[in-house]
Formats: structure tokens, sequence, C-alpha cells
């Protein structure tokens, strides 16, 4: 069992009204009280397992377009279609082949006489096998050529959600709570779950990505939020790796659901039960944030969180205990906007998101370089993800033993020579490559993550993380159509996004390391991140 060691905090005391001095009132940070507690316990323990399990489902609501919306290879042309010029060519679906698409044109135009010009090929000129028909949304629900693209922009749009969510989420958990604004968010990503197998309409489908990826920036992000300010502060990086180590195993394990449901809409129903069954755990076991309460100048509300903590883990708090950080009145977005003022955050913010920016690019533009990788597209999948899972193991030793801006700068250092390399042509380095850069991205995405739950103040955390977030969706946003660029030049992209990852990676020189010290609670506690520096550097010198 741990022991106490008496802090800082144990010898102020607290005026009463009077003037007087109460010896028995002990004022303590909610860092300095989970310290007290010791190691991590059953309180902990029960938050990091719905987190991972939220975590899972964020990962397979990601990858869902990768088998409910995959192509669909088995296909042939129908007897009119053979007659009228439809062609077959292997590895392409009807419309990627030049033929079937201009074939569809002249029945649009008119040129074919005798047919319904609002016809499509698919069903009258060409036709998917009857056993594997149902294994894909792009073989039922019968699109021309001329909407095809819409299928790819399913990923896309999910992203353009997801950006809209985290600045929505983000505030409103500041402003709400995290544990009723992650609820919001579930019950939104459940909603639309339940819509899409029962709808076999594109425009509705596309709609149901949007609000799918805006539900993720929100339950998501809080998830792994409140598991961060409930751990104690030496103990934060394995909460936050155990996190993303989940996060990459969700990422694998959306293969077997893959094979075991392989009609979509039996897939869909599968990916939508999770995520309705949470919602009630949610209800009934996810704590509200401590640090929020205190930042709403709640300190009584706080104080009961971590008695509650102290019950579940069979701890008790320190005699006398009161929570003392000082808070600000407002919150929100007008909150942020008032910070701005100062160059500090300002600059720690811009470039915090410009990291969140090239860890979401590095990892999509790796994504697209992988276009040599052949074979089962669900063995494939699970081998990206397993990729992953180094990465994360690595990157949860480095930020304990070097801290956590040096090993992002060093990860991204590495995901620039991926880049480089990724610029020849030759099927096995890039494989190789690949799966490093895999590793890589998961390395970075584990780092800023925690890195910037851990630099802004309490009132601001979660929408100054959704910013950081947006970022990395807009890169996301934009990895396609450089993925498309690699078609027309397959040596600019890299290079570009190489160059990039070294400006990256020498700008994290000018933010604070936040490994190891207390979460900040106030703007001046976020200054005090670059006082501890630079008071360390002065005692190394003395």
């Amino acid at each position: 069992m741990s022991t106490y060691t008496p802090l800082e905090t144990d010898n102020l005391v607290k005026p009463t009204e009077n003037g007087e001095k109460d010896q028995d009132v002990v004022r303590y940070k909610i860092d300095e009280v989970l310290e007290h507690f010791g190691s991590i316990g059953k309180f902990q323990i029960r938050l990091v397992l719905i987190g991972s399990i939220l975590a899972a489902i964020a990962a397979w609501r990601i990858l869902f377009d990768l088998f409910g919306a995959k192509n669909n290879f088995s296909w042939s042309c129908t007897s009119e279609g053979l007659f009228y010029g439809c062609k077959f060519e292997e590895g392409k679906m009807p419309c990627a082949v030049e033929a079937n698409a201009d074939l569809e044109s002249r029945l649009r135009s008119g040129e074919i006489e005798g047919m319904d010009k609002n016809a499509v090929g698919a069903g009258l000129f060409w036709e998917f096998d009857k056993e594997t028909a149902d294994h894909s949304i792009r073989s039922t629900m019968m699109l021309s050529c001329s909407d095809d693209w819409k299928f790819s922009f399913a990923s896309s749009i999910y992203f353009i959600g997801a950006f809209f969510g985290v600045w929505m989420f983000g505030s409103l958990s500041d402003m709400l709570g995290r544990r009723i604004t992650c609820m919001i968010s579930l019950g939104m990503c459940i909603g639309q779950a339940w819509i899409i197998p029962f709808f076999n309409n594109i425009t509705v489908y596309l709609a149901c990505r949007f609000f799918d990826g805006a539900a993720f920036g929100g339950f998501f992000l809080i998830a792994f939020v409140l598991e961060v300010e409930y751990a104690p502060p030496k103990y934060r990086n394995r909460v936050g790796s155990a996190f993303h180590f989940i996060t990459s195993v969700g990422m694998a394990t959306v293969a077997i659901w893959g094979v075991i449901f392989k009609p979509w809409k039996a897939y869909a129903i599968a990916l939508a039960i999770p995520p309705t069954i949470m919602l009630p755990v949610c209800y009934f076991l996810l704590p509200e944030s401590a640090r929020y309460y205190l930042g709403k100048g709640d300190d009584q509300s706080a104080l009961t969180m971590l008695q509650k903590v102290a019950d579940v883990n069979g701890k008790t708090i320190p005699a006398g205990c009161q929570l003392y950080e000082e808070v600000d009145e407002k919150t929100g977005v007008r909150d942020l906007l008032k910070r701005l003022s100062n160059g500090l955050l300002i600059r720690c913010a811009l470039i915090n998101m410009f990291g969140w920016f090239m860890t979401s690019l590095v990892y999509y533009m790796l994504w697209f370089s992988a276009k040599s990788l052949a074979g089962d597209i669900y063995v494939n999948a699970a081998i990206l993800g397993i990729a992953e899972i180094p990465g994360r193991a690595v990157a949860f030793v480095l930020m304990d033993k070097i801290g956590r801006k040096f090993t992002f700068m060093g990860s991204i250092g590495v995901g620039c020579v991926c880049m480089f390399v990724s610029i020849h042509d030759n099927p096995v380095s890039r494989k190789v490559m690949y799966c490093i850069g895999k590793a890589v991205s998961a390395a970075l995405w584990a780092v800023i993550y925690l890195y910037s739950s851990e630099m802004y103040p309490t009132k601001i955390r979660n929408l100054g993380s959704g910013i950081g977030s947006a970022a990395a969706r807009v890169a996301a946003l934009i990895a396609p159509f450089i993925g498309d660029w690699l078609e027309v030049s397959p040596i600019v992209p890299y290079i570009l996004v190489g160059v990039l990852a070294i400006v990256c990676s020498g700008i994290f020189m000018f933010v604070p390391e936040t490994s190891g010290k207390d979460l900040p609670q106030t703007l001046e506690d976020f200054e005090l991140l670059f006082e501890d520096k630079k008071d360390k550097g002065e005692d190394e010198q003395l």
C-alpha cells in the first residue's frame, strides 16, 4: 500500500470569515489529490475500459466505408451491353472502364434509340454477381457513372463532419460538461448508424456519414480527455497510450466484422449495435470531470467527484481537503478569443495545430502510397492496423524517457524519411516504408493527443484539442487530392510533404515540455510550463 508524502500545500490554510486561520482546512490541487491516492485504481481502470470501447467504436466507424462501400469487381456485361460495346476489364469497376462510361453517356444523350434516357448502365449494360451483389453499397444502389464519385466522397464528407464536430462538441463539453456532451455525440452516432442499413439512397448515406464524422469529433475526443484528467501525472502517458493502442486494435479488428458480416446491411447493423449498448453504459458509469466543475467555480462538486474516486479505489481524501485552483469566469469560444492576446498561448496553439495537421497528412499520404499492396482486402486491413501497434509501444516508452515534444519531433522526422524513400517506385521498399510509416504515424497520433490535453488550461482544454483535431481533418480532406496528384507527378507530392514534416519538427522546439507536470488549470498555470523550463535550466547552470 502506498504511503502519503506531505505536499507543499499542506502548509496552506484558508482564512475564515472573521479573518482567523482554520488549521483544519488544507488546500490541494486536483493533481495533488490524485497523487495522494497513489497508483491508478478501479475508478481509472473502469474509465479506461469505457474509453477503450469508445475508441474501438470510433475506429470501426472511421473505416466503415472500407467494407460497406468497397469495390465489387464481380460483375459482367449483359448481352445487351455487349451488343452496344460494353467491355470488362479485370480489377476495375464498370464505370472505371472508359468504354462503359462512354456507353452510358451515349444513353443519357439519346444517341441510343429506343432506350430510356434516365436509365443507368448498372442492370442494363452490366450486372453484378448475384452472390456478392449485396456485399457492397456500390453494387446495390445502381448509380450512374456520373454519380459514382459520390462513393469516394463518402470518406471525405466523414472528415468534413469531424471538422465541424470537434469545434461544436469541443465548445459544448467545456460549457455543458464532458459527460452530457459525450452522450449527445454518442446518440448522434447511434441515430445515423441505424438509418444507413434501412435507406438504400446515396444522399441519405452521405448525410449519415457527415453526422457520423461529427459524432466522432465528440465522444472520441471527450473519452480521451476524461481518461487523462483523472490519471495521476506520472500515469498519464500509460493511460493515453492504452487509449490509442485500442484504437489501433480497432483498426485491425474491423476486418473481422467485414469477414463475419459480408452483406453490407448486416455489416452496418452489426456496427450499429456497439454504440447503442454503450449509451446506457455511459449514462450510468461515465463520470463528469472534476476539473470541469472546478473550472465552473463549483469546487464542492469537484471535491464530490474526487470523493467518488477515493471510494471506488478504496482510498481516502486528505483530511480537511479543499480545492483551491483559481478559475476564470468565461468559457468556450469567447474565452479562447480572450486568450489570443497572450503571445505564448497563440504561438503554442498555432504550432500545435500544425502538428495535428502534419500528423494527419503524413498518415493519409502513407495510406495513399500503398497502392503496391496486393492481396485480400480483409487481410490487408488487418495488417495495416497491426502495423500501428509497434509505433504506439515505442511512443509509450519514449514519451517518458525523452519527453512528449522530442518524441513527436523524432517520429515526424522518420515520417519525412518515409516520404523521400517512397519516391522510388520499388514494390519492396514501398511496402517496407508503408509499414514503418504506419507505425510512425500511430506514434504521432499518440503524442499529439496527449500533448494537447496536457498543454491547454482546463477551461479551454477540450476546445483547444478540438481545434487541433479540426486542423487534422482539414489535412484528411486534402490528402486524397494529393493522392490523385501522385498519378500525375509521383515525386513532387512526397517532396512537398517531406519538407513540411521537416519544418514541423523544427518549430516544435518552441513549445514547452509537459511530461510529468500538473495539468494547467488557468492561463497562469500554462505560463508556468515555460517558467519551469527556464528555472530548470538555471538550476543546472548553478
